[in-house]
């Protein structure tokens, strides 16, 4: 049995040695490496005709056709900018009377078109009443006094108003030469427009010029939080936690009632037809988001400008 596996063994290994014979000796081509067989290359594929590479067509550079820019309309604005000064420089480099005479009347048109544009700009004031600025505050002498003393009476009743919302904190030191000229001051106001007003000191003493039973309490830190730097300084109010410092410094009474007005009206103090006659100059002016819808509208409409300014205006009184 040994004998015959044997027999089998030799023959494979003779049938091995001829086909080495037949391809050469692998050892020998050492450039082909340990893999030495053959590798057949695999048949190319033909490309599809999309695929086929295309020869670039030489196209002709495109010619842009530049017309010559349109004249403006003769005697236009547009003109006027650019020739008025040519006529200028002429009539002043070479001062003839052709040159000074063209120019001369160049700007007596130029006049009488803005003659023209200023009898009209008038006239629209004057017929339409939501271009009369008279509207909101009158021109003439006669009435100009009744309405600045109107408008006076609506800024007192809505800072009286406020008194009922908010009261007022003065912050006093007796080393301080203003804080006693400002003291009855705000004596005088907290009495006419019934505000309940606090005195606050440094160490929380009586000043020796405060009158009657006012009320005077230490600072325990309202001055830091609110960065008191100057006294006498004045706060409006309003609780539980709106405070305003109106001024720092020493102020007259028709202005400190003046910023007490602002400050109320910021802190939402004032409102409704109280509101308009404290604030009577504001009738009729548009708000930003009254000119964003207005542009809105013009980007839909080119004449919108009009009827929706018109619109707008009308709810503004």
């Amino acid at each position: 049995m040994k004998t015959i596996l044997l027999s089998v063994a030799i023959a494979t290994i003779a049938a091995s040695a001829v086909q080495a014979q037949q391809a050469g000796d692998p050892f020998k081509k050492t450039e082909e490496g340990w893999f030495w067989y053959q590798v057949e290359p695999e048949p190319k594929e033909p490309l599809k005709n999309e695929e086929a590479p295309q020869q670039l067509k030489k196209q002709a550079p495109a010619v842009i056709q530049i017309g010559k820019p349109k004249k403006p309309e003769a005697l236009s604005v547009e003109w006027f900018q650019t020739e008025y000064p040519r006529l200028l420089n002429n009539a002043v480099d070479n001062p003839t009377d052709e040159n000074v005479q063209a120019y001369r009347y160049a700007t007596r048109v130029m006049l009488d078109k803005a003659s023209n544009f200023t009898r009209t700009f008038q006239r629209q004031s004057l017929l339409d009443p939501l271009l009369d600025e008279s509207v909101r505050s009158p021109f003439s002498s006669a009435m100009r006094g009744s309405y600045q003393r109107w408008s006076l009476e609506q800024k007192r009743k809505a800072t009286e108003a406020i008194s009922k919302k908010a009261g007022l904190w003065v912050f006093l030191d007796d080393k301080c030469h203003f804080c006693s000229l400002q003291y009855p001051i705000v004596e005088r106001t907290a009495k006419e427009r019934g505000f309940e007003v606090i005195y606050i000191t440094p160490d929380g003493e009586r000043p020796s010029w405060l009158m009657g039973k006012s009320d005077v309490r230490k600072d325990d830190g309202q001055g830091r939080h609110l960065k008191i730097q100057v006294r006498p300084a004045v706060a409006l109010v309003a609780p539980p936690d709106n405070i305003t410092v109106i001024t720092q410094g020493m102020l007259s009474q028709d202005l400190l009632e003046e910023r007490i007005l602002i400050a109320g009206d910021v802190a939402g103090l004032v409102t409704g037809q109280a509101r308009k006659d404290a604030f009577p100059e504001e009738r009729g002016i548009l708000t930003t988001e009254d000119i964003k819808e207005i542009g809105r509208a013009l980007e839909k409409d080119p004449k919108a400008i009009v009827p929706s300014a018109q619109e707008k205006i009308q709810k503004r009184y």
